[in-house]
C-alpha cells in the first residue's frame, strides 16, 4: 500500500464519513466480515432480514396496507408500471419524503421509474460497490477510468474523483480519436483500474489493440450491461490475460444484486437482496431453468421494492453444482440471460435469447455492430454496420442466416439491411435485440 493510498483510507476518507455524517467506510467492514460468513451464518442473516422488511412494509408503507400475510410469496409482484405510477405510496410513512435521496432508473426499457432512499442507504450502496471493486484488486486511492452517465459533477462528486484518482469520461458515443486520446492519458499513469460498461470497454480495448497503445490496466469491473465471451476476449488480449475481471449485476433502482468473485458464477448479495426466479405466472421455477428475476431488498426502509420484477432473466445454479472449493458462501446465480425484451420468439415456440445471436455473429469480425429487430413472429431483421477494414461480401449473411435457421428450426423469415448506424437506447445504452411483440 502507497503513502497515499493509506492517507486516503485513515485519515481522508473517516474525515469524508463525519462531515457528509456517512457510514461508508463501517459498511466497507461490514461487507468485509460478511465475506468471511458460513452459508448458514448468511442465510440466517437474509431471513432475518426479509421478515423486517416485511414487516416494515407491512406496518409503514400505505401501499401494503391491506397486505395481511408477512409471508413473502403473499405479496403482490410489483412491476416497473406500479413503481412509477404508485411511487409516493411505495415510501414509508416513517421517512419524510422531501429528505429522501431520489434515484431513478435510465429507462432503457422504455418505463423509466424512481425510488427513493434515505442518504444512509446511499452511502451503504456506494460500500457494496467499492467491495466488488476490491474484489478485482482495487484499494482506495488506485487510479481509476470510469465510464459513466452523470456527466454533470456536482461538488461531491467532483471531490470523490479528485481524492480517488479518478478520470470520469461519458460513457457511449466515443469517437475513435477520443478512446485513443483516453488511452494516451491513461498510459502515462504508473498502472490503472478500469470500471465502466462491457461494451464501452470492449470498443476502448479493439482501438488499443490496433494502435498499440497498452496502458498498465492491473483490473476492469463491469457494470450497466452484458459482459459477452467474446468481449471477455478481447478485453484480455488488449491488456493482458492477467488482469481481474469483474462482472456485477445491478440496476439503477438502488440494487446491487450479484457479481462474479472466483468462480464463474454470480454471487447474490444475500444480506442486501431476496432473489426469486419465477415463471410467467409468477411460480418459483428449479434451479437450472431459466426465469423471470423478483427481487426484495432487505435493506431500504425508506422505500421497500418487493418482489420487483426487473424484466431481468436469469437462472439459478442448482446445489449440486456448487463448487467444491470457494471461499464465498454466498448463495449463486448460475447465469443473467438478459432483459425479458432480449428474447426472440417463432410460431413454433423455439425461442432463441441475446446470447444465441452473440454466440454466432461474434465470429465474423466483418460485422462491426448489429442489432435484430422484430415485429412479428414470423420475421426478424438484422441491421448491421460494416467494418471497412475487413474482407467482406454476401456469403457472410449466407451463413450467419443459415446458423440462425438452424436454431430456429427454419421457422423464422431471416432479413439483413446494411445501415451506418444503429440508434442506441434513451440512456445511451447499446441494444442488441428490440422485440417490438405485444405482450400476451
Amino acid at each position: 500500500m502507497t503513502l497515499y493510498n493509506s492517507l486516503l483510507k485513515h485519515f481522508i476518507l473517516p474525515i469524508g464519513d463525519a462531515f457528509t455524517n456517512g457510514n461508508y467506510l463501517k459498511y466497507i467492514k461490514e461487507w468485509k466480515t460478511n465475506d468471511l460468513k458460513s452459508n448458514t451464518e448468511l442465510r440466517s442473516i437474509q431471513n432475518q432480514n426479509l421478515q423486517r422488511i416485511l414487516d416494515h412494509a407491512v406496518t409503514n408503507v400505505p401501499f401494503y396496507k391491506d397486505q395481511k400475510s408477512t409471508v413473502l410469496t403473499d405479496f403482490p409482484i410489483l412491476t416497473k408500471a406500479v413503481l412509477r405510477t404508485h411511487t409516493e405510496d411505495l415510501v414509508s410513512r416513517s421517512y419524510n419524503l422531501s429528505k429522501l435521496d431520489k434515484h431513478h432508473s435510465s429507462g432503457s426499457t422504455g418505463q423509466q421509474s424512481f425510488t427513493y432512499m434515505t442518504r444512509d442507504h446511499t452511502f451503504y450502496l456506494r460500500a457494496l460497490q467499492t467491495h466488488w471493486w476490491q474484489w478485482s484488486g482495487y484499494r482506495f486511492g488506485d487510479s481509476l477510468l470510469q465510464f459513466g452517465i452523470s456527466q454533470k459533477r456536482n461538488v461531491l462528486k467532483s471531490l470523490k474523483d479528485l481524492f480517488f484518482r479518478t478520470t470520469y469520461v461519458k460513457a457511449f458515443g466515443l469517437s475513435e480519436t477520443e478512446l485513443k486520446a483516453i488511452l494516451h492519458k491513461v498510459k502515462k499513469k504508473k498502472s490503472i483500474y478500469i470500471a465502466g460498461y462491457p461494451s464501452v470497454v470492449n470498443q476502448l480495448a479493439k482501438v488499443s489493440l490496433s494502435h498499440q497503445i497498452r496502458p498498465n490496466v492491473k483490473g476492469v469491473i463491469c457494470f450497466g450491461d452484458k459482459l459477452f465471451d467474446h468481449y471477455k476476449t478481447t478485453i484480455k488480449n488488449a491488456f493482458g490475460s492477467h488482469i481481474s475481471l469483474v462482472d456485477t449485476y445491478g440496476c439503477a433502482e438502488g440494487l446491487l444484486m450479484a457479481c462474479k468473485h472466483e468462480a464463474d458464477y454470480y454471487s447474490i448479495m444475500s444480506p442486501h437482496v431476496y432473489i426469486e426466479v419465477v415463471d410467467d405466472d409468477g411460480k418459483p421455477v428449479d434451479d437450472g431453468v431459466m426465469g423471470h428475476v423478483l427481487v426484495t431488498c432487505l435493506t431500504n426502509y425508506a422505500m421497500p421494492l418487493i418482489r420487483y420484477r426487473l424484466g431481468d432473466l436469469a437462472i439459478k445454479l442448482p446445489k449440486d453444482k456448487y463448487p467444491e472449493h470457494i471461499s464465498l458462501q454466498y448463495p449463486l446465480l448460475q447465469k443473467v440471460v438478459g432483459r425479458e425484451t432480449d428474447i426472440i420468439k417463432t410460431t413454433q415456440g423455439v425461442t432463441l435469447n441475446i446470447h444465441s445471436f452473440t454466440g454466432v455473429l461474434e465470429y465474423y469480425q466483418a460485422i462491426e455492430q448489429y442489432k435484430i429487430i422484430q415485429n412479428d413472429l414470423e420475421r426478424i431483421r438484422i441491421e448491421y454496420i460494416v467494418d471497412k477494414t475487413k474482407p467482406f461480401d454476401m456469403s457472410i449473411l449466407n451463413e450467419i442466416k443459415s446458423k440462425l435457421q438452424k436454431l430456429t428450426k427454419n421457422c423464422l423469415d431471416i432479413v439483413f439491411e446494411e445501415v451506418d448506424t444503429i440508434k442506441p437506447t434513451k440512456s445511451g445504452k447499446p441494444q442488441i435485440i428490440e422485440s417490438n411483440l405485444k405482450k400476451t
